[in-house]
Protein backbone atom coordinates (compact mmCIF):
# COMPACT_ATOMS: atom_id res chain seq x y z
CA UNK A 1 0.00 0.00 0.00
CA UNK A 2 1.58 3.23 -1.00
CA UNK A 3 0.79 6.49 0.89
CA UNK A 4 0.26 9.17 -1.17
CA UNK A 5 -1.35 13.05 -0.46
CA UNK A 6 -4.38 12.96 1.46
CA UNK A 7 -6.80 10.99 -0.66
CA UNK A 8 -8.18 7.58 -0.91
CA UNK A 9 -5.41 4.72 -1.48
CA UNK A 10 -6.24 2.58 -4.51
CA UNK A 11 -5.80 -0.56 -2.38
CA UNK A 12 -8.65 -1.86 0.00
CA UNK A 13 -8.59 -3.80 3.10
CA UNK A 14 -10.73 -6.99 2.87
CA UNK A 15 -11.46 -9.13 5.37
CA UNK A 16 -13.47 -12.84 5.05
CA UNK A 17 -15.11 -14.76 8.07
CA UNK A 18 -17.69 -17.84 7.35
CA UNK A 19 -19.46 -20.39 9.70
CA UNK A 20 -21.72 -17.66 11.67
CA UNK A 21 -25.05 -17.50 12.31
CA UNK A 22 -27.19 -15.63 12.16
CA UNK A 23 -25.10 -13.81 10.43
CA UNK A 24 -27.24 -10.67 9.89
CA UNK A 25 -26.89 -9.68 13.51
CA UNK A 26 -22.61 -9.86 13.34
CA UNK A 27 -21.59 -6.58 13.95
CA UNK A 28 -17.81 -5.70 12.46
CA UNK A 29 -15.36 -3.32 13.18
CA UNK A 30 -12.07 -2.55 11.37
CA UNK A 31 -9.23 -0.18 12.59
CA UNK A 32 -5.53 0.22 11.23
CA UNK A 33 -3.65 1.71 13.99
CA UNK A 34 -5.30 4.01 15.97
CA UNK A 35 -7.51 5.00 13.04
CA UNK A 36 -11.54 3.76 13.09
CA UNK A 37 -12.38 2.50 9.63
CA UNK A 38 -15.89 2.22 8.09
CA UNK A 39 -16.29 -0.91 6.29
CA UNK A 40 -18.84 -1.83 3.70
CA UNK A 41 -20.17 -5.16 4.79
CA UNK A 42 -21.40 -8.17 2.28
CA UNK A 43 -23.21 -11.04 3.53
CA UNK A 44 -24.01 -14.69 2.38
CA UNK A 45 -25.34 -17.73 4.04
CA UNK A 46 -23.14 -17.99 7.44
CA UNK A 47 -20.21 -15.68 6.29
CA UNK A 48 -19.38 -12.00 5.33
CA UNK A 49 -16.90 -10.31 3.89
CA UNK A 50 -15.79 -6.51 5.30
CA UNK A 51 -13.93 -4.12 3.41
CA UNK A 52 -12.53 -0.89 3.72
CA UNK A 53 -10.45 2.21 1.78
CA UNK A 54 -8.12 3.81 3.96
CA UNK A 55 -6.39 7.11 3.31
CA UNK A 56 -2.89 7.57 4.08
CA UNK A 57 -0.14 10.14 3.59
CA UNK A 58 3.71 9.85 4.00
CA UNK A 59 3.78 9.95 8.08
CA UNK A 60 1.99 6.65 7.94
CA UNK A 61 4.70 4.75 5.99
CA UNK A 62 5.43 1.50 7.74
CA UNK A 63 4.08 -1.12 9.19
CA UNK A 64 0.99 -1.25 11.11
CA UNK A 65 -1.36 -3.14 12.94
CA UNK A 66 -5.14 -4.22 11.18
CA UNK A 67 -7.42 -5.06 13.79
CA UNK A 68 -10.81 -7.10 13.12
CA UNK A 69 -13.39 -7.60 15.55
CA UNK A 70 -16.60 -8.99 15.50
CA UNK A 71 -19.03 -9.38 17.87
CA UNK A 72 -22.25 -11.50 17.82
CA UNK A 73 -24.83 -12.23 20.35
CA UNK A 74 -22.22 -12.32 23.98
CA UNK A 75 -19.93 -13.62 21.76
CA UNK A 76 -16.98 -11.83 19.93
CA UNK A 77 -13.49 -12.65 18.20
CA UNK A 78 -10.79 -10.68 17.16
CA UNK A 79 -7.83 -11.17 14.66
CA UNK A 80 -5.29 -8.90 13.96
CA UNK A 81 -2.35 -8.50 11.01
CA UNK A 82 0.39 -6.09 9.94
CA UNK A 83 0.03 -4.35 6.95
CA UNK A 84 2.68 -2.61 5.39
CA UNK A 85 2.14 1.32 3.66
CA UNK A 86 4.98 2.28 1.27
CA UNK A 87 5.93 4.81 -1.39
CA UNK A 88 7.38 3.84 -4.18
CA UNK A 89 6.56 5.95 -7.29
CA UNK A 90 8.59 5.20 -10.83
CA UNK A 91 12.01 6.28 -11.26
CA UNK A 92 12.32 9.47 -13.33
CA UNK A 93 14.51 9.10 -16.64
CA UNK A 94 15.66 12.81 -17.66
CA UNK A 95 17.32 14.02 -20.82
CA UNK A 96 18.91 17.21 -21.38
CA UNK A 97 17.19 17.16 -24.16
CA UNK A 98 14.88 14.69 -25.63
CA UNK A 99 16.16 16.02 -29.38
CA UNK A 100 19.72 17.63 -29.99
CA UNK A 101 21.71 18.09 -33.30
CA UNK A 102 25.14 15.33 -34.01
CA UNK A 103 27.86 16.34 -31.75
CA UNK A 104 26.07 17.58 -28.56
CA UNK A 105 26.81 16.53 -25.17
CA UNK A 106 23.87 14.77 -23.82
CA UNK A 107 24.01 14.07 -20.06
CA UNK A 108 21.08 11.36 -18.99
CA UNK A 109 20.06 10.71 -15.58
CA UNK A 110 17.93 8.39 -13.82
CA UNK A 111 16.81 9.04 -9.92
CA UNK A 112 14.44 7.08 -8.06
CA UNK A 113 13.44 6.71 -4.21
CA UNK A 114 15.76 7.33 -1.79
CA UNK A 115 16.26 3.80 -0.64
CA UNK A 116 15.44 2.21 -3.74
CA UNK A 117 18.67 0.58 -6.03
CA UNK A 118 18.95 2.09 -9.42
CA UNK A 119 20.34 1.17 -12.90
CA UNK A 120 20.67 3.11 -15.94
CA UNK A 121 21.04 0.75 -18.99
CA UNK A 122 22.27 -1.70 -17.04
CA UNK A 123 24.51 0.59 -15.28
CA UNK A 124 24.07 0.73 -11.19
CA UNK A 125 24.53 3.77 -9.52
CA UNK A 126 28.55 4.16 -8.22
CA UNK A 127 27.89 3.95 -5.18
CA UNK A 128 24.77 1.95 -5.16
CA UNK A 129 22.00 4.63 -4.38
CA UNK A 130 19.07 6.49 -5.60
CA UNK A 131 20.64 8.49 -8.80
CA UNK A 132 22.97 7.59 -11.91
CA UNK A 133 23.81 9.34 -14.63
CA UNK A 134 25.53 8.84 -18.43
CA UNK A 135 27.45 11.57 -20.18
CA UNK A 136 27.71 10.89 -24.30
CA UNK A 137 28.42 13.13 -27.65
CA UNK A 138 25.11 12.18 -29.86
CA UNK A 139 26.10 10.41 -32.79
CA UNK A 140 23.50 9.31 -35.79
CA UNK A 141 23.90 5.57 -34.17
CA UNK A 142 21.92 7.36 -31.20
CA UNK A 143 19.19 8.50 -32.86
CA UNK A 144 16.24 6.49 -31.48
CA UNK A 145 18.54 4.98 -28.59
CA UNK A 146 15.99 3.87 -25.24
CA UNK A 147 17.49 4.63 -22.16
CA UNK A 148 15.94 2.57 -19.31
CA UNK A 149 15.78 3.43 -15.75
CA UNK A 150 15.10 0.02 -13.60
CA UNK A 151 15.22 0.98 -9.69
CA UNK A 152 14.25 -2.07 -7.09
CA UNK A 153 12.97 -0.97 -3.57
CA UNK A 154 12.99 -4.09 -0.73
CA UNK A 155 9.06 -3.76 1.03
CA UNK A 156 8.95 -5.90 4.21
CA UNK A 157 11.08 -8.84 2.72
CA UNK A 158 9.83 -8.09 -0.58
CA UNK A 159 11.63 -6.82 -3.96
CA UNK A 160 9.38 -4.37 -5.88
CA UNK A 161 10.43 -3.17 -9.17
CA UNK A 162 9.31 0.08 -11.65
CA UNK A 163 10.73 0.89 -14.35
CA UNK A 164 10.70 4.38 -17.24
CA UNK A 165 12.29 4.33 -20.96
CA UNK A 166 12.85 7.67 -22.72
CA UNK A 167 14.30 7.78 -26.41
CA UNK A 168 16.53 10.16 -27.59
CA UNK A 169 16.52 11.76 -31.12
CA UNK A 170 19.56 12.71 -33.00
CA UNK A 171 19.67 14.90 -36.01
CA UNK A 172 22.22 14.99 -38.56
CA UNK A 173 22.70 15.59 -42.29
CA UNK A 174 21.94 13.98 -45.31
CA UNK A 175 24.32 10.72 -45.82
CA UNK A 176 25.02 9.54 -49.48
CA UNK A 177 27.23 6.54 -49.43
CA UNK A 178 28.50 3.62 -52.36
CA UNK A 179 25.92 1.42 -50.78
CA UNK A 180 22.86 3.17 -50.59
CA UNK A 181 23.63 5.43 -53.87
CA UNK A 182 25.85 3.61 -55.85
CA UNK A 183 27.82 5.52 -58.58
CA UNK A 184 28.04 3.64 -61.76
CA UNK A 185 25.28 1.85 -63.67
CA UNK A 186 26.04 0.03 -66.89
CA UNK A 187 22.62 -1.33 -68.59
CA UNK A 188 22.64 -3.14 -72.11
CA UNK A 189 19.86 -1.22 -73.73
CA UNK A 190 16.49 -1.84 -73.90
CA UNK A 191 16.39 -4.10 -70.86
CA UNK A 192 14.54 -3.03 -67.67
CA UNK A 193 15.74 -1.66 -64.74
CA UNK A 194 15.51 0.07 -61.54
CA UNK A 195 17.87 2.91 -60.54
CA UNK A 196 18.36 2.89 -57.02
CA UNK A 197 19.38 5.84 -54.59
CA UNK A 198 18.47 6.14 -51.26
CA UNK A 199 19.82 9.01 -49.02
CA UNK A 200 19.52 8.64 -45.31
CA UNK A 201 19.10 11.35 -42.01
CA UNK A 202 17.01 12.72 -39.30
CA UNK A 203 14.83 14.37 -41.08
CA UNK A 204 14.61 12.39 -44.10
CA UNK A 205 16.28 14.63 -46.74
CA UNK A 206 14.86 15.35 -50.26
CA UNK A 207 16.43 13.64 -53.07
CA UNK A 208 16.72 14.43 -56.49
CA UNK A 209 19.20 13.61 -59.26
CA UNK A 210 19.40 15.68 -62.59
CA UNK A 211 21.66 15.52 -65.34
CA UNK A 212 22.22 19.20 -67.16
CA UNK A 213 20.55 20.42 -64.03
CA UNK A 214 17.41 19.40 -65.89
CA UNK A 215 16.54 15.53 -67.05
CA UNK A 216 15.65 13.58 -64.20
CA UNK A 217 16.66 10.50 -63.08
CA UNK A 218 13.32 8.10 -62.54
CA UNK A 219 14.73 6.86 -58.75
CA UNK A 220 13.16 3.73 -57.77
CA UNK A 221 11.49 3.43 -61.21
CA UNK A 222 11.33 0.53 -63.34
CA UNK A 223 11.94 1.87 -66.79
CA UNK A 224 13.69 0.87 -70.07
CA UNK A 225 16.67 1.27 -71.10
CA UNK A 226 17.27 4.03 -73.74
CA UNK A 227 19.91 6.07 -74.80
CA UNK A 228 18.99 9.45 -73.66
CA UNK A 229 19.35 7.67 -70.12
CA UNK A 230 22.74 7.53 -70.78
CA UNK A 231 25.10 10.31 -68.67
CA UNK A 232 26.38 11.99 -65.25
CA UNK A 233 23.71 12.64 -63.20
CA UNK A 234 24.29 14.99 -59.46
CA UNK A 235 22.17 13.58 -56.89
CA UNK A 236 21.45 16.26 -54.05
CA UNK A 237 20.18 15.53 -50.87
CA UNK A 238 18.63 18.24 -48.58
CA UNK A 239 17.17 18.29 -45.32
CA UNK A 240 17.10 21.39 -42.04
CA UNK A 241 20.96 20.06 -41.23
CA UNK A 242 22.74 20.85 -44.53
CA UNK A 243 23.14 18.94 -47.60
CA UNK A 244 25.53 16.61 -49.07
CA UNK A 245 25.54 15.70 -53.35
CA UNK A 246 27.26 12.65 -55.25
CA UNK A 247 27.36 12.11 -59.16
CA UNK A 248 26.00 9.22 -60.37
CA UNK A 249 27.06 7.64 -63.90
CA UNK A 250 24.80 5.76 -65.97
CA UNK A 251 26.38 3.62 -69.89
CA UNK A 252 24.41 2.20 -72.11
CA UNK A 253 25.50 -0.75 -73.95
CA UNK A 254 23.98 -0.85 -77.23
CA UNK A 255 23.22 -4.44 -79.06
CA UNK A 256 26.12 -3.31 -81.86
CA UNK A 257 28.65 -2.86 -79.04
CA UNK A 258 28.28 -6.15 -77.65
CA UNK A 259 28.62 -7.58 -81.23
CA UNK A 260 32.00 -5.64 -80.96
CA UNK A 261 32.89 -7.21 -77.67
CA UNK A 262 32.60 -10.90 -78.93
CA UNK A 263 34.29 -10.06 -82.09
CA UNK A 264 37.09 -8.96 -80.17
CA UNK A 265 36.76 -11.58 -78.19
CA UNK A 266 36.78 -14.28 -80.73
CA UNK A 267 39.79 -12.42 -82.26
CA UNK A 268 42.09 -12.76 -79.79
CA UNK A 269 41.47 -16.36 -78.93
CA UNK A 270 41.98 -17.07 -82.41
CA UNK A 271 45.61 -15.59 -82.52
CA UNK A 272 46.21 -16.57 -78.96
CA UNK A 273 45.48 -20.59 -80.37
CA UNK A 274 48.12 -19.29 -83.38
CA UNK A 275 50.51 -18.12 -81.60
CA UNK A 276 50.58 -20.94 -79.42
CA UNK A 277 50.63 -23.15 -82.45
CA UNK A 278 53.89 -21.57 -83.77
CA UNK A 279 55.64 -21.56 -80.53
CA UNK A 280 55.40 -25.32 -80.65
CA UNK A 281 56.36 -25.52 -84.35
CA UNK A 282 59.53 -23.52 -84.38
CA UNK A 283 60.27 -25.36 -80.56
CA UNK A 284 60.35 -28.46 -82.54
CA UNK A 285 62.78 -27.36 -85.70
CA UNK A 286 65.10 -26.04 -83.86
CA UNK A 287 65.67 -29.64 -81.98
CA UNK A 288 65.55 -31.43 -85.17
CA UNK A 289 68.41 -28.88 -86.61
CA UNK A 290 70.44 -29.24 -83.29
CA UNK A 291 70.23 -32.82 -83.50
CA UNK A 292 71.49 -33.18 -86.99
CA UNK A 293 73.96 -30.65 -86.33
CA UNK A 294 75.66 -33.07 -83.25
CA UNK A 295 75.24 -36.18 -85.52
CA UNK A 296 77.29 -34.42 -88.66
CA UNK A 297 80.05 -33.46 -86.18
CA UNK A 298 80.58 -37.05 -84.77
CA UNK A 299 79.67 -35.98 -81.05
CA UNK A 300 77.52 -38.79 -79.56
CA UNK A 301 74.00 -37.64 -78.15
CA UNK A 302 73.75 -37.94 -74.45
CA UNK A 303 71.45 -41.20 -73.93
CA UNK A 304 68.35 -40.63 -72.26
CA UNK A 305 68.45 -43.67 -69.72
CA UNK A 306 70.99 -44.60 -66.95
CA UNK A 307 73.41 -46.53 -67.65
CA UNK A 308 73.53 -49.70 -66.06
CA UNK A 309 76.56 -50.04 -63.57
CA UNK A 310 78.39 -53.19 -64.28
Amino acid sequence: MAPSSPRPALPALLVLLGALFPVLEAQVHLALGDQRLNPTVTYGNDSFSAKASVSVTAEDEGTQRLTCAVILGNQSRETLQTVTIYSFPAPNVILTKPEVSEGTEVTVKCEAHPRAKVTLNGVPAQPVGPRVQLLLKATPEDNGRSFSCSATLEVAGQLIHKNQTRELRVLYGPRLDERDCPGNWTWPENSQQTPMCQASGNPLPELKCLKDGTFPLPVGESVTVTRDLEGTYLCRARSTQGEVTRKVTVNVLSPRYEIVIITVVAAAVIMGTAGLSTYLYNRQRKIRKYRLQQAQKGTPMKPNTQATPP
